[in-house]
């Protein structure tokens, strides 16, 4: 492998654990804003609360998100092999 190609195939792996990571981040970090905010009004002051709220909410992204993000580390290991071996 030359030096440019490594270079992209490193950027766009960095990139894909981005995009792949996002949809996941960002639902925890809303859920938790959302659950804390309600805490605040409530006065309810429980952290297990927020726990699982978060953990649900988490655990729903990953399901409904992961089919897309394995499909896309395939793809990316799939172009990785075969500018690693060339047939």
């Amino acid at each position: 492998m030359e030096t440019d190609t490594l270079i992209r195939v490193t950027t766009e792996g960095l990139l894909l654990c981005l995009t792949v990571s996002m949809p996941v981040i960002v639902v925890a970090a809303v859920s938790g804003l959302a659950i804390s905010f309600v805490q605040a009004i409530t006065s309810l002051q429980d952290q297990s609360i927020s726990y699982a709220v978060k953990l649900v909410a988490v655990v729903v992204t990953v399901l409904v998100t992961g089919a897309w993000g394995c499909a896309s580390i395939l793809h990316f290991a799939n172009e990785i092999i075969t500018l690693a071996v060339p047939s």
